[in-house]
């Protein structure tokens, strides 16, 4: 799972640079070696983006960077890819999500249809233990407690 994780996230900061983004961390590295993508995007201006984006139905946290002087002048971005990695997402969807949401912050393009149509696509949560399997791994568990 984990490994899914990072490829994903480094496949989606790159496409958010491809896009035109500005995304912190060293790009000799893929930008991450984590599930998170720091997105700059201007002095003070993560608050909006980040509401902007949640009406869009991308849901993330705005922060500040290294060199603002604090959370009330956040200029970036916050982004996981745990979860969706979770949902079956791969690189080629973290590509078209990165595509949405350079439409979204670089062109103020309403993105909400495009994003439902992009999650709906990923209903059922993988790298998870399910029914007969997780009972009996359950019931192991409990012989050794």
């Amino acid at each position: 799972y984990q490994r899914a994780v990072v490829a994903n996230a480094k496949a989606f900061a790159r496409a958010l640079v491809d896009r035109g983004l500005d995304v912190a961390g060293d790009p000799a590295i893929g930008f991450t070696e984590t599930h998170q993508v720091i997105v700059r995007v201007g002095y003070a201006r993560g608050a909006e983006i980040a509401r902007r984006l949640e009406d869009n139905h991308i849901i993330l946290n705005y922060q500040a960077a290294p060199d603002e002087e604090g959370f009330t002048a956040s200029g970036a971005l916050r982004t996981g890819v745990q979860e969706m990695t979770r949902f079956g997402m791969g690189p080629a969807d973290f590509e078209e999500l990165a595509g949405l949401m350079a439409d979204c912050i670089l062109r103020g393009a309403p993105v909400r249809e495009d994003v439902e149509r992009l999650r709906g696509r990923f209903l059922e949560m993988r790298y998870c233990f399910k029914g007969p399997e997780a009972d009996e791994l359950l019931e192991q568990l409990h012989r050794l407690i």
